[in-house]
């Protein structure tokens, strides 16, 4: 009768941890469309400091992110019907952030390359330009070789496909900071001798800033190309990709270049 009892409760234990594993296993492939629906909102995480991208502005009255991947981001959140929260955070801990489920995407400027591609998905690329050099004014001519920018103290944004750019095209001094005022400020200040940046950016920030220039050199081809793609967490995405870009090729027949002009003049404002 003890045995009966010891081998019917044997069998209910295992019962109840096979439902604990199917119940993880239903758990882990929700879609994620409902997750977010049932959520209310969309959670993008950005480095606010790629203007015309991703950058602050108190014209509404309060502070605010705004740029071309906030329009983005907001009409993402529209077309599924929840609102858009943006989370600001260093720009080499999106990737991190996604990983760990603490945001629902990165819209920051961010390039899908092929190592990026092993630990996140990425929708089809709404964006592409070129890297360009900014120098001290006056400086615009200086460079005229290759070798000249592979002999350069060079500033890159710190986890950006700029700085496998730089390393890529053998520059033998890479410093990486954070944010890109700082790089900027470097090379004002004399610490570098230029800042590879994407090209929107980088007139953008010679407009902002005295005393700095992009230089008239075009910069050596690399197979690393400087296009923009919104990055999901990996696997159980299909759905929700397909929502994306859908969103992504609307964004970019209709929106994208308005969205460019609009905020770079208003990024053009803020000093």
């Amino acid at each position: 009768m003890k045995m009966k009892k010891l081998v019917s409760l044997g069998m209910a234990m295992i019962l109840s941890l096979g439902l604990v594993a199917c119940n993880g296993k239903e758990k882990e492939s929700a879609n994620k469309l409902e997750e977010l629906k049932e959520k209310g909102k969309l959670v993008v995480a950005v480095s606010a400091d790629y203007p015309p991208f991703e950058f602050h502005s108190t014209k509404s009255g309060s502070d605010e992110v705004v740029g071309v991947d906030a329009d983005l981001a907001k009409a993402v959140s529209k077309e599924i019907g929840i609102e858009a929260e943006f989370k600001e955070m260093k720009f080499d801990g999106l990737v991190g952030a996604l990983k760990a489920n603490k945001v629902d995407m990165v819209i920051s400027g961010m390039s899908p390359s092929e190592e990026r591609k092993k630990n996140v998905d990425f929708s089809d690329v709404y964006y592409t330009g070129k890297e360009v050099l900014i120098v001290k004014e006056g400086q615009e001519d200086k460079i005229k070789t290759e070798d000249q920018v592979k002999d350069m103290k060079i500033a890159v944004q710190k986890g950006s496909i700029q700085e496998v750019y730089a390393k890529k095209i053998g520059c033998k001094s890479v410093k990486a900071l954070e944010a890109v005022p700082d790089l900027m400020m470097e090379l004002k200040n004399g610490n570098v001798d230029g800042v590879l940046v994407n090209d929107s950016v980088g007139l953008i920030n010679v407009n902002q800033m005295d005393g700095i220039a992009i230089s008239n050199f075009t910069l050596p081809e690399s197979d690393i190309e400087e296009s923009m793609a919104i990055a999901v967490q990996k696997g159980k995405n299909k759905e929700y990709l397909e929502v994306i870009n859908k969103v992504v090729k609307d964004f970019k027949e209709n929106d994208l270049q308005k969205s460019l002009e609009n905020n770079s003049a208003l990024a053009a404002e803020v000093k």
